[in-house]
Formats: structure tokens, C-alpha cells, sequence
């Protein structure tokens, strides 16, 4: 059975590792386009999880691209 974390856990996840690439040089370029990205989630979905899931998803893509290099 499948666990699915809530908001809360979400946000908190998010938090965490915006703070991590915030302070990583490596991903200041991907850091600015993340907070583009973030405020069209904001504008094209309505529902405050999936706007959390969208925001998790990049924030993983960019925790891929700093492995990959």
C-alpha cells in the first residue's frame, strides 16, 4: 500500500531542499529558473498539492542535474 505524505510533509520537504540549492553555487542558474517556474505553478494550478508536487518534481530535477555534473 502506498503512503502519501500530506501538505504538510510536502512543504516541508520543499523548504529543505530550497535551502540546500540556495546555498549550493552550483545551482544558482537553476535556482533562478526553479522561482520562474514556481510562480507559473502558482498561476496555472489551483490546488495547493499539486502546486507542492509540481514544486518537489523541479526541485528534483535540479538535485539530478548537480549529480549528473
Amino acid at each position: 500500500m502506498a503512503v502519501t505524505p500530506d501538505l504538510a510533509d510536502l512543504q516541508a520537504t520543499i523548504a529543505r531542499m530550497e535551502a540546500r540549492f540556495d546555498t549550493d553555487p552550483r545551482a544558482a542558474s537553476l535556482m533562478g529558473s526553479y522561482r520562474d517556474l514556481c510562480a507559473r505553478f502558482e498561476t496555472d494550478l489551483a490546488d495547493p498539492r499539486d502546486i507542492a508536487i509540481s514544486r518537489a518534481a523541479a526541485l528534483m530535477m535540479i538535485k539530478y542535474q548537480l549529480e549528473e555534473n
